[in-house]
């Protein structure tokens, strides 16, 4: 029969172990089908965190402090690319704006590959990051690609587009403009 300190140990350990694994689930985001959850919501130490290809880390949780689109995309596969062209296009024109970001994300790729992608095809790089496990786009529910996520500049998701978006059409131009200014409603 084990000793009584053995057996206190073993209980302290199991508690320790179950609180340290709920602290560490409640720093990223809830993955749930109706992303209600905000980049806001983690401002307390939460992460998620993609590679720059110039170099460098970025962390997208918090406030950002205007419109942020995060579009994910997966290199190699013609859907996944897409839609690419209009939305370098959109990013370039809106590229003055301190309303809005156009964050770029290769979903699955090393920073030497994405690199190299965007000078063969002339994609601007000040913009463009890597995931390249998938960690941050499964954190935050990311699931198929093109998968673009725009949120407000509090941090709460206001749209998310699941396939190729029309970047050029005045309607989704219209929207972004729209949520530029508070109160913007939530859309799938």
């Amino acid at each position: 029969m084990p000793s009584r300190r053995i057996v206190v140990g073993a209980v302290i350990m199991i508690v320790v172990a179950v609180l340290g694994w709920t602290y560490y689930q409640s720093l990223v985001p809830a993955i749930h089908p109706d992303h209600d959850h905000g980049l806001e919501n983690l401002a307390g130490g939460g992460f998620l965190r993609v590679e720059a290809v110039e170099g460098g880390q970025r962390n997208l949780v918090g406030r950002p402090g205007r419109v942020l689109i995060l579009h994910w995309f997966e290199l190699g596969t013609r859907s996944g690319v897409s839609d690419l062209p209009m939305l370098v296009d959109y990013a370039s024109s809106v590229a003055g704006d301190p309303g809005i970001e156009v964050v770029l994300i290769a979903a699955g790729q090393k920073r030497e590959a994405a690199l190299a992608w965007a000078r063969a095809h002339g994609v601007p790089t000040a913009n463009l990051y890597v995931d390249p496990q998938g960690r941050t786009a499964s954190l935050i529910g990311v699931q198929n690609f093109p998968d673009a996520l725009i949120y407000d500049s509090e941090g709460h998701l206001v749209h998310q587009a699941r396939g190729p978006m029309d970047w050029a059409s005045a309607e989704t131009r219209a929207a972004i403009e729209g949520f530029k200014s508070a109160g913007g409603a939530h859309t799938h």
